[in-house]
């Protein structure tokens, strides 16, 4: 056992003093002063709009001509000329290529010769016949003889017949030589040039197409058919529909588009997409939209009045399904459950319930907000009240 002298002893006694002086002063400070405040989290926030917008269905189109014409020859021949340029628009009836007509004259030719040997023999046997039919009457001939005479005279005149529709063949190929545009279009690469032999039905001399009008096909989503069908039922006539293709680089002026109308609703949804496929007829008079083209086709169901819009950012979904962090006077940003419809051209999706207009959602730093607690607004992000443009556009899902 060790024994400590006693002014030793009160020196251990003053030292414990002031160690735990050290050690329990600032806590007791703390304890006076209160917990801090911790730091807030800085957001970015957006006002919700209240807007009439157009509720519209889009998808990624196809452009195609109204009508495609892949041209052979309707007999077998000898290129001997080209009356167009290629890639040239042409009307309908215009001449396009010559075949050699010189073995389809020769035919020809031969064809009348044949027809009337053969009207010249009818002419002989009817005039055979009613003599034995004469004959008969004044007993001199048999009624067998005047018969058999007769039936060959309606063989004669049946021959006649047939020799005048070879005739008129052989003057149909002759015409077939010369070979016309059968509609108004745009040509495509020339296939076949001066002497090259052609074979009927069956070589592709060039393709024509007609641009003006154009089709556009595209498919919807199949849970956009109930929308759709709706609108059409609303609607008293076709419905609208635009078609633009996507700005050519960054600086590119929009592209306009074309006006038209939905013209085709497939009679199925494809089971392989989920899809259904739909087709609007464009007058393009303008020559804006080309066969093959990608377009953004949009169709225009309607307009939904006084809609609350929020910025996409804004939406967040959790275990309870979609909410937005609405920013009060105070500060403060709070969980609200929000029920959301149709997302909005332009980056915006449309609230049903749960949102009043001119209220501030957050649209970025979500992640590091407590319900209740205050944040601080560095900056509005997309969709905010100042500057903002009004929502262009509803996209039915």
């Amino acid at each position: 056992m060790i024994f400590l002298h006693p002014i030793d002893a009160a020196r251990m006694r003053a030292f414990l003093l002031v160690l735990a002086i050290l050690v329990l002063g600032p806590a007791c400070s703390r304890e006076r002063k209160g917990p801090a405040e911790p730091p807030r989290p800085p957001v970015r926030v957006a006002f919700s709009d209240v807007a009439n917008v157009p509720i519209e269905l889009s998808a990624i189109g196809t452009v195609e001509p109204s009508a495609r014409v892949s041209l052979r020859p309707r007999v077998t021949g000898l290129v001997t000329a080209v009356k167009f340029q290629e890639g040239a628009d042409v009307a309908e009836g215009d001449v396009l290529f010559v075949l050699d007509k010189r073995p389809f004259e020769v035919a020809l030719r031969e064809a009348e010769a044949n027809l009337q040997r053969s009207r010249t023999q009818a002419a002989n046997a009817a005039a055979q016949a009613d003599r034995y039919e004469e004959l008969a009457r004044e007993g001199v001939a048999s009624r067998q003889d005047a018969e058999l005479r007769r039936a060959e005279a309606r063989a004669a005149a049946a021959a006649v017949d047939a020799f005048r529709a070879a005739m008129v063949a052989r003057r149909l190929d002759l015409e077939y030589t010369t070979i016309r545009a059968p509609m108004a279009g745009r040509t495509g690469s020339i296939l076949v040039r001066e002497g090259n032999l052609v074979r009927a039905n069956e070589t592709v001399l060039v393709e024509i197409v007609r641009l003006a009008p154009a089709f556009v096909s595209f498919a919807i989503p199949e849970a956009s058919v109930p929308t759709l069908q709706q609108a059409m039922a609303n609607s008293s006539g076709p419905l609208p529909v635009s078609a633009a293709a996507a700005p050519s680089g960054d600086a590119g002026a929009p592209n306009p588009g074309e006006e038209g109308t939905l013209s085709f609703i497939d009679s199925t949804i494809d089971r392989a997409t989920g899809t259904l496929r739909l087709r609007a007829t464009f007058e393009n008079t303008s020559r804006t939209l080309w066969p093959g083209q990608f377009v953004q086709a949009t169709v225009r169901l309607g307009v939904r009045e006084g809609a609350v819009v929020i910025p996409s950012e804004a939406l967040q979904t959790g275990p309870a399904g979609t909410f937005v962090f609405v920013v009060g006077a105070d500060e403060a940003a709070q969980m609200r459950p929000v029920q959301v419809g149709e997302r909005v051209a332009g980056g915006r999706i449309l609230v049903q319930s749960g949102l009043t207009g001119g209220e501030r959602v957050v649209t970025d730093g979500q992640l590091r907000i407590q319900p209740g607690a205050k944040v601080t607004i560095v900056g509005e992000g997309p969709g905010s009240a100042a500057g903002a443009a009004p929502a262009p556009g509803v996209e039915a899902r």
